[in-house]
């Protein structure tokens, strides 16, 4: 194929995977999410004080709810909410230029991977559809740039082994330093890149003066996180929870073997089926992550005719020997050990990398399991693999933001609750609001556009909870620690409704999504 060629047809599919993108953004996924706010307001507050919501000076972590959020997301949409305001869609455009750029760098890299067009273009078009990949950058989060760089990492490092050009060395460290910054799980990576050039350094293939490279900027890293001691990352491990505890007193007080129940071998227990979960038909076919803003069944994020070339593409691979089939291979078993060890299971969001190698991998196996077959399998194959895609996307634009389990997950009702706040803010000296639901201060800073500036001098958190996260319990005239009320007159409750004995409360406002009870809200005069 000539190469403007390849560059039209790359072009094409950049432009489709962006039209997609846009389709009904504004309802799939339904509402925003408390970290996209806050996100979102933090970029906000940067552009308007230098300084994040709590007042520090262009920080390398933001604080944001105790999670100590890495900080590269929030600075590139500072551009965005500059030209757009801050709102729903500027936030969630940061993902825009990498949305367009994915199908080529995944070009680029399958390319170096097997030095074959037709493979590379397969791999660009599956990766701009593939709902496990794109759904995840329809939300404004980290994880899809930090997939997005990190594919960046990989694919300069293999030019820089292959060819010993500088300047793609320098691309790799720029790119391994924005993976870095990126999301949480990029600390794991790190380390497998640096094993990687180990392997290469001990084959006296790399200079070691290029390893030292790579580890003053991971050492800056490190630095980083122990100056901001970030609290999140070791409340997110599986035995850090109280359930782990609970799980192995029990087992203990219920076994006549009490001994061989312990922490290292529950440990191993539940790393390796957590583990092997990620490459299940349930995670991979059927539903996808177990949190419903991230997955849900119907929502496939690969169809069953690439879970079957998967296994296909892995023979082909080892049958002809390619160069990168243990590096493809190794990506693809290390993709999943992040969320093995988180308590959530099956999370997409800290195991997105393995759509990348699983792609390649696809890709391969359809060209070389269709070549110089009967044009007959090709349409067979690509017709049902474009009917599961179909319907994926199907259930998940139409479908999803309709189901009240997925209304709900997303936070619902907070920019309606908002919106009536600031037609009644002068009609009364205090609102008192339920955190039941995620964090509702942060949805009032980022729909009432409060002033960073004076947010700051406000600001006090709660100490960390059992998962590392910290409240805001009041600011302005709004209190979410207190309840019930204990007030004369000129108070609003607003609170889900369970929050009240709807036998004895009589004429409580309603804030609605569909035909959803969101907020029921008593007005106090």
């Amino acid at each position: 194929m000539k190469k403007y060629s390849i560059s039209i047809i790359l072009i094409l599919i950049s432009i489709l995977s962006v039209i997609l993108f846009f389709y009904k953004l504004n309802s799939s996924p339904p509402f925003l999410n408390a970290d996209e706010a806050t996100n979102a307001y933090d970029a906000y507050s940067i552009l308007k004080t230098s300084k994040d919501q709590y007042g520090n000076f262009l920080p390398f972590r933001f604080q944001s709810f105790g999670d100590y959020k890495l900080p590269l997301l929030t600075y590139l949409a500072v551009p965005w909410i500059k030209f757009f305001g801050l709102n729903e869609l500027s936030i969630r455009l940061v993902n825009l230029p990498f949305v367009f750029l994915f199908p080529i760098i995944i070009y680029l890299l399958v390319k170096e991977f097997f030095n074959n067009k037709i493979i590379a273009i397969i791999a660009s078009f599956l990766s701009a559809f593939s709902p496990g990949l794109q759904l995840l950058g329809r939300h404004a989060h980290e994880g899809y740039m930090t997939v997005f760089f990190l594919t960046l990492t990989f694919y300069f490092l293999i030019k820089f082994i292959k060819e010993k050009k500088t300047i793609h060395y320098l691309l790799f460290i720029i790119f391994y330093l924005s993976m870095l910054f990126g999301y949480h799980p990029s600390r794991l990576w790190a380390g497998f890149i640096i094993l990687f050039l180990i392997y290469f350094i001990s084959k006296k293939k790399l200079n070691l003066i290029y390893f030292i490279g790579v580890i003053i900027i991971t050492l800056f890293f490190i630095y980083t996180d122990i100056k901001y001691s970030p609290t999140r990352i070791q409340n997110l491990l599986f035995f850090k929870t109280s359930g782990f505890s609970s799980k192995l007193y029990e087992l203990k007080i219920e076994s006549p073997l009490p001994f061989i129940h312990n922490f290292l071998s529950l440990s191993i227990k539940e790393v390796i089926n957590n583990y092997l979960i990620y490459f299940s038909p349930e995670f991979l076919v059927l539903r996808g992550d177990d949190n419903i803003r991230f997955g849900f069944p119907g929502v496939s994020p690969i169809t069953p005719v690439e879970y079957f070339f998967i296994f296909v593409g892995l023979y082909f691979l080892f049958k002809n020997k390619e160069k990168w089939r243990y590096l493809i291979l190794a990506m693809i078993l290390f993709s999943p050990l992040s969320g093995s060890l988180s308590w959530a299971k099956q999370s997409l969001t800290r195991t997105v990398f393995i759509f990348i190698p699983l792609i390649a991998t696809i890709s391969y196996g359809f060209f070389h399991f269709l070549y110089k077959k009967n044009y007959f399998y090709l349409l067979i194959i690509i017709f049902s693999y474009l009917i599961f895609l179909f319907y994926s996307w199907e259930f998940y634009l139409f479908h999803y933001p309709k189901k009240a389990l997925v209304v709900r997950s997303w936070q619902a009702g907070y920019k309606e609750l908002a919106n009536y706040i600031k037609e009644n803010y002068n009609n009364f000296d205090k609102f008192y609001i339920t955190k039941k639901n995620g964090q509702p201060y942060i949805f009032l800073l980022f729909y009432l556009q409060y002033p960073p500036e004076k947010f700051q001098k406000q600001a006090k958190t709660t100490n960390p909870d059992e998962y590392g996260f910290t409240q805001i319990n009041e600011f302005d005239k709004f209190y979410f620690n207190v309840w019930p009320i204990k007030e004369k007159n000129r108070y609003v409750v607003i609170g889900y409704p369970d929050d009240f004995d709807l036998s004895k409360e009589k004429n409580l406002k309603e804030i609605k999504i569909g035909t959803e009870k969101i907020f029921l809200i008593k007005e106090v005069k």
